[in-house]
């Protein structure tokens, strides 16, 4: 397998504020990687650092490689093609990510348009396809609606698609399906999983959702307080935990027991 993120080392900083200390995981081709622990542990500040979509406050130590290239130290020119090209962001929120008075189609578009140098008869074509792909029906009258014109759902199909767009080699999902119900979220997750097979995308997965990362993801990073306490593959997450921080948490999650009469 081909390595499409490599993190070493990775510390971030504000001020005296450790937020990541010395984080290192990796990501390759066609493989789910799941990122789990407790809110506020680092899991979305881990993705903000990897594509340097930090604030000039911040002040970062590591290495961080996306198909091999260097992002920390790459000039504006080269992180722009990475983010643009390489790399492609599922965010938590739809409704936060997509602009409220601009329709669906100018956001699933425009980095192919503006950053590209795509055609705009071909950049809809694309974007029509993708939203057939995700699932969304009637796609022509979708690409004119906006935003609030569209369940919760579906727009995660399109922030999805808007993610694809660029026929990135690795996704991160940041919490990419835990606003949706239990059935949306099945099917989301299922359509994620034909494009990443198709395409054979490398995926981070983070979720607070400990049985989705066990049945979801090939491997899972456990993280406590920035940092990565326990790796683990999938299957093993209730079984093969070792650290104490991990069995907290496993022992945390609500389960359904059956009592004898």
């Amino acid at each position: 397998m081909s390595r499409l993120l490599e993190i070493t080392d990775l510390s971030l900083r504000y001020g005296h504020a450790q937020i990541l200390d010395r984080v290192s995981l990796r990501v390759d081709r066609g493989e789910t990687v799941g990122l789990v622990g407790e809110s506020g542990s680092g899991k979305s500040s881990t993705v903000r650092a990897a594509l340097r979509l930090l604030p000039p406050t911040a002040a970062v130590e590591g290495e961080v490689r996306i198909a091999g290239r260097d992002v920390l130290a790459a000039d504006a020119r080269t992180l722009r093609d990475i983010r643009a090209s390489e790399a492609g962001l599922i965010q938590q929120d739809p409704r936060g990510a997509l602009n409220p008075v601009r329709r669906i189609g100018d956001s699933l578009t425009e980095r192919l348009v503006r950053v590209h140098g795509v055609g705009r008869a071909e950049a809809k074509q694309r974007g029509l396809e993708l939203l057939a792909a995700v699932g969304i029906s009637r796609p022509e009258q979708r690409f004119r609606q906006y935003p609030h014109e569209l369940s919760g759902g579906m727009l995660q199909r399109v922030v999805i698609a808007a993610a694809l767009t660029t026929r990135p080699e690795l996704l991160f999902a940041d919490e990419a399906t835990s606003a949706l119900d239990v059935t949306t979220q099945a099917e989301v997750l299922a359509i994620l999983r034909d494009q990443q097979r198709e395409r054979g995308l490398g995926v981070l997965f983070i979720t607070h959702d400990l049985h989705l990362a066990a049945a979801y993801c090939d491997r899972v990073y456990v993280m406590l307080r920035g940092e990565i306490v326990e790796e683990l593959h999938g299957a093993d997450l209730f079984t093969g935990a070792t650290q104490p921080y991990t069995r907290s948490l496993l022992d945390a999650v609500p389960s359904i027991r059956e009592h004898e009469a």
